[in-house]
């Protein structure tokens, strides 16, 4: 006879249900529940069905049943069309109308323990090979997918022994994605939002609470994606009073890493505001020495006319770029002064995890700006030429994928390698206009290459221009100068202001001059961008000079010795700051 109390095993029993996307637990005793994204489900969810089904319990059991609309559905990798019984004490993942949710039928004393998972971080596992990747953002799983094998599972942090099929969760990735685009969308080429942070080493983005920290303790070497001599990376679950996390020997870190590539992120990361500046240019354009000339004019332009330091945000991971100007700006003979072409697997780049796999992409050069309490992090690449050139955007070649994620594109165009340029320049002495590396038309293919590149990323229809600033800079100007007339360019800096309408005034006379020597660069940034402007600039200030490599025995090129003197290399940075930024650097439109 029952007697009011019951110790029967299907008894006493709740069903609870966690969504996946928002993280949250609901819990519900009822006899009849219903799930969906409609405000009067029992359980509110994220996914496109208003009702996508109801739970019932009846004589001690409890059984899902999908609604008319939702025809099929996953649980537990399965697909499944008909109603199903849930059994208790097990776990049972869903996949229902591009939403995804644990359902769990028990006591509260059995059940998971729900607030050590963390939807935010996700890992995917290959049987056949016995690998594991990650972490990645649920929404970088579309991206993923299409590389990896159709048996391939995902499991998200803290959902041990349990995983759902990545390709069930493609569809919900893209769902989620969608729901927060007409909220991005207005940010493409811009500042990350303060939600958002983007990793200058492999440019994915990630939440902060994502953020791995590095272990301390020598005992803790080996990480599973950068190898065995490095420190071990992992999710803090500890930490010292001042707030900083501890290791597994408990040892306090004061260093962080990227979730998805591990690399290092630079001093703090979590509170600067990031720029990524893409410098764009075929080979020989002079790259690696317009970067080197810009950054060690903004070291002096900055506090000289602003008021505001320009310091590394990390001497060790900037310094082969400051080892290029010392060697540029305190050499005494142009063989001292000459800095090699970057290749693509030189000392300018790094191995970076990528998708799964190891590939090399350009180093990134990062600089800090103060403003107040603000501060603006600016990071530059030195890419190989090779980088930009039709065939080389490929997984296992990515290096040029930051233009995607830019807050504004500096393109160096060539005149010595222009035959419009040449023309008028015949002339001149400069050894450039003799080189062997002149290759018609190769500029011109270039931005076409660009613009290719960024409406694929961006899924920009051919109708519709990017807003992100595109600065067209008429490199080596000591060269050409004179064909521009006596008048000079006006200043793009005044009495500690930038001058944005010098700017306008002064890119409308060199597009006009531009354009009667080569109309195809106009129009192929135009058809880019709906914000270009023209500059002119010289790294070196004077044209290098021939020497002979000792090493070698071959002819080079370099700068004169002891006449490095850049012109306006800074101007283009200043514009497209203003523009990323408008209240940071002080201006007549202020």
């Amino acid at each position: 006879m029952y007697n009011g109390t019951s110790n029967h095993p299907f008894m006493n029993k709740q069903l609870y249900i966690y969504d996946c996307l928002s993280g949250k637990l609901r819990a519900s005793d009822g006899n009849f529940m219903t799930i969906g994204a409609g405000e009067k489900n029992t359980f509110r969810l994220h996914m496109k069905s208003e009702n996508g089904g109801s739970f019932a319990q009846r004589d001690n059991v409890c059984r899902f049943f999908p609604h008319g609309h939702v025809s099929t559905y996953s649980l537990n990798g399965v697909e499944m069309k008909a109603d199903v019984v849930i059994h208790p004490e097990r776990m049972y993942l869903f996949v229902l109308s591009e939403g995804c949710f644990i359902c769990w039928y028990g006591t509260d004393s059995t059940r998971p323990d729900f607030s050590q998972y963390s939807p935010n971080i996700w890992f995917l596992y290959n049987p056949s090979l016995e690998e594991w990747y990650g972490p990645y953002a649920l929404t970088d799983l579309p991206m993923v997918a299409p590389e990896l094998p159709d048996d391939v599972l995902a499991t998200f942090q803290g959902l041990e022994h349990c995983a759902f099929l990545l390709r069930d969760i493609v569809p919900v990735a893209s769902f989620a994605a969608s729901t927060t685009e007409a909220a991005t969308e207005s940010e493409v080429g811009q500042a990350n939002s303060p939600s958002e942070l983007r990793c200058p080493n492999c440019w994915e983005l990630f939440q902060p609470a994502q953020v791995l920290s590095i272990a301390c303790h020598p005992e803790l070497r080996g990480d599973e994606k950068l190898g065995e001599n490095a420190m071990r990376r992992f999710i803090p679950e500890a930490w010292n009073p001042s707030g900083l996390p501890l290791d597994a020997m408990g040892i306090s870190c004061n260093e962080y890493a990227c979730p998805h590539c591990h690399r290092k992120l630079p001093p703090f990361f979590l509170n600067t505001h990031q720029h990524i500046i893409s410098l764009v240019g075929v080979p020989a354009a002079g790259k690696s020495y317009y970067l080197t000339s810009m950054v060690s004019e903004l070291e002096t332009l900055f506090p000289r006319e602003f008021g505001m330091p320009f310091r590394d945000a990390d001497p060790v991971t900037n310094e082969p770029l400051n080892e290029m100007r010392m060697r540029l700006f305190s050499a005494q003979t142009p063989q001292e002064a000459y800095l090699a072409k970057t290749h693509m697997h030189g000392r300018l780049y790094q191995k970076i995890w990528k998708q799964g796999m190891q590939v090399h992409m350009p180093r990134p050069f990062i600089y800090n700006l103060n403003k107040g309490d603000e501060t603006y992090s600016i990071v530059l690449y030195d890419n190989a030429g090779e980088d930009y050139q039709p065939g080389s955007d490929t997984p296992l070649t990515p290096g040029s994928q930051h233009l995607s994620v830019s807050s504004g594109i500096l393109f160096l165009f060539d005149p010595t390698a222009n035959p419009g340029f040449r023309r008028l320049l015949q002339e001149s002495s400069d050894p450039q206009l003799r080189n062997n590396l002149y290759r018609p038309g190769r500029q011109a293919l270039l931005l076409a290459e660009s613009e290719m590149r960024l409406r694929t990323r961006l899924n920009l229809p051919p109708s519709e221009k990017l807003n992100v600033p595109l600065a067209i800079i008429i490199g080596k100007s000591d060269t050409w100068k004179h064909l521009l007339g006596p008048e000079p360019l006006l200043p793009a800096v005044r009495n500690g202001m930038f001058m944005p309408e010098h700017i306008d005034i002064n890119s409308t006379r060199l597009r006009q001059f531009i354009f009667n020597i080569a109309p195809h660069i106009c129009t192929s940034a135009e058809a880019i961008s709906s914000n270009v402007r023209y500059f002119a600039a010289s790294a070196l200030g004077e044209s290098p000079v021939e020497f002979m490599d000792e090493r070698s025995g071959t002819v080079l090129i370099g700068p004169a010795s002891g006449s490095v003197r850049p012109m306006r290399v800074a101007d283009p940075l200043l514009w497209v700051l203003h523009n990323a930024s408008p209240s940071l650097i002080p201006s007549s439109h202020s």
